[in-house]
């Protein structure tokens, strides 16, 4: 499947958005997930609906621009953490905060994936 050929405004252009009309670069922000959300799997929508949420939840709590970067790389590294974990066939991931963990391991699900 292709994904869409998104035409963004040069960086210099969306520091200047932000700083200029913060509602017009979190309306272009959320126009530019939804088309790539959109261009997805209907099957695998929901999910990307789903972490965009939380995301977003995650993003809400910031109080700058600093304290979103802190929060997406720790989400990221969790993220990547789980992902490995799951690779390997490992024991679900030590997570802090994360009491519903749903990870299952591939070799439960095909046992012949390597």
């Amino acid at each position: 499947m292709l994904l869409p050929d998104q035409k963004l405004p040069s960086f210099d252009e969306l520091v200047k958005l932000v700083q200029e009309d913060e509602a017009a670069f979190e309306q272009l922000k959320r126009e530019k997930c939804q088309e790539m959300i959109n261009a997805a799997s209907q099957d695998m929508q929901p999910r990307l609906w789903a972490q965009q949420s939380h995301i977003d939840r995650l993003v809400g709590h910031c109080k700058n621009p600093h304290h979103v970067n802190v929060v997406l790389s720790r989400e990221l590294h969790k993220q990547v953490q789980k992902f490995q974990q799951t690779l390997q066939g490992s024991d679900l991931p030590n997570c802090e905060n994360d009491e519903n963990v749903n990870v299952v391991s591939l070799k439960q699900r095909f046992p012949d994936w390597r």
